[in-house]
């Protein structure tokens, strides 16, 4: 999170998955980074409740996070487990502010959004 705003991001944290969703509604995020392994809700189940919600739409781009790289890539995709919850991509733990930056240039370039827009 920390990262985040030296980068100029205004980052919003869920304790759990299912806090998670909560804050995806009531914030409409441009990018939402999930762990895959979280209490009370995993991510995967989080990320396709969010997938769900039409006020959400399937355009935010979800990014799951985890140390268990099987677990969230396979040849250079998504696990087919991850891409049937709706993650968009996925970044393994620990990263650098480098992959970060990455990240966030892709996927906020992809909607045309800057920091804090």
């Amino acid at each position: 999170m920390a990262w985040l705003g030296q980068l100029n991001y205004r980052a919003v944290e869920a304790a759990n998955g299912a806090t998670a969703i909560t804050v995806a509604v009531r914030e409409h995020p441009d990018l939402i980074f999930m762990d895959l392994h979280m209490p009370k809700m995993d991510g995967f189940a989080a990320a396709k409740r969010i997938r769900s919600l039409a006020k959400l739409g399937s355009d935010v781009p979800i990014i799951a996070i985890s140390a268990d790289y099987e677990l969230g890539r396979e040849a250079g995709q998504p696990t087919t487990e991850a891409h049937d919850a709706g993650f968009t991509d996925f970044i393994q733990k620990p990263f650098s502010p480098t992959q970060l930056e990455d990240i966030l240039a892709h996927y906020l370039l992809k909607t045309r959004r800057a920091p804090n827009e």
